[in-house]
């Protein structure tokens, strides 16, 4: 049987290695000076404030406001209103965010709004971007008529509108009304008219107008269709945005309620949630699957 004194030693080292709140990417303190916690409020300290912001500043008004900082009046000084921490003597290429997690790694604002992993690389020397997967905007879907598409491509060969209506009323008695087709299947057709006239015998002038109609019909129920996706996107994108700014993406987790409700700038002027209006203990950085690189996940949790 173990001893008194081994049971507590075992406590203790159990204790030792439990992860902190911290090491866990959860905030659970308050601002120093909360009534800065929304960006707009820091945003005023440089822009209202009776010593202006020096405009030859190498960093922008945009930047440090992001990165939780606010002006202090004097010079090129300012300091985070959720730490306390000040920062000064700004060179050309500093980035705000970068050196507010390298001077002070603990800030609860920099946990939140960029999450540990990157407070890591940033004490390590890394490059904190360079890991970070890259969002590609979508392309425009073009609205452009199929069917005007392919005829248009037929005349660059030197055939007409009238000529292409005809391979494509013989592809369809040959292949049936529904089959798929393709600028280079009218052409071959067209080129079997040239060698062999008698392939004319096949076209069908009484479906032609028939044929026409039912490809339009498709055509504009295909575009009804994309008109209802993108509609439902800008739905989805509207309901993820943050509550408060409706500017930034919703991706802070209230603990322990559950709910994501506003961005990491806004999320700490909150005291308690505003769906469930439960007190709003700890934050913690939500990263969905289509932005983060997995690689800083695994990372994140290889110590536990």
């Amino acid at each position: 049987m173990a001893s008194k004194d081994s049971v507590v030693a075992t406590k203790q080292k159990q204790d030792v290695q439990k992860p902190t709140p911290m090491g866990l990417g959860i905030s659970t303190m308050k601002p120093k000076f909360p009534q800065y916690a929304l960006p707009s409020k820091r945003q005023e300290s440089f822009t209202e404030a009776s010593i202006p912001w020096p405009q030859d500043a190498p960093v922008g008004v945009e930047k440090l406001v992001e990165a939780g900082l606010v002006y202090t009046g004097v010079g090129d000084s300012v300091r985070c209103y959720h730490c306390g921490g000040g920062l000064r003597n700004w060179e050309e290429g500093d980035d705000p965010m970068e050196e507010h997690a390298k001077w002070y790694p603990t800030c609860q604002h920099v946990l939140i709004a960029k999450g540990k992993t990157y407070i890591r690389k940033v004490e390590a020397g890394e490059n904190p971007k360079a890991d970070s997967v890259v969002e590609r905007k979508k392309p425009e879907m073009r609205k452009e008529d199929p069917l005007a598409v392919i005829f248009q491509t037929l005349a660059e060969f030197g055939y007409s509108e009238n000529e292409a209506k005809i391979a494509l009323n013989i592809f369809k008695n040959r292949n049936g009304s529904d089959a798929p087709f393709k600028a280079a299947d009218l052409v071959a057709i067209l080129m079997e008219i040239e060698d062999d006239p008698d392939v004319m015998n096949e076209y069908n002038i009484t479906d032609t107008t028939a044929s026409m109609q039912q490809l339009t019909t498709q055509d504009t129920e295909a575009m009804d269709d994309i008109e209802a996706l993108e509609e439902e996107n800008q739905k989805l994108k509207e309901s993820s945005m943050c509550k408060i700014s409706l500017d930034n993406r919703a991706d802070v987790i209230f603990l322990p309620c559950g709910h994501i409700v506003s961005c990491p700038q806004c999320a700490p002027a909150l005291d308690s949630c505003p769906v469930c209006r439960k007190s709003v203990m700890g934050l913690v950085k939500a990263f969905f699957a289509t932005k983060h690189d997995r690689r800083d996940e695994e990372e994140d949790f290889a110590d536990y």
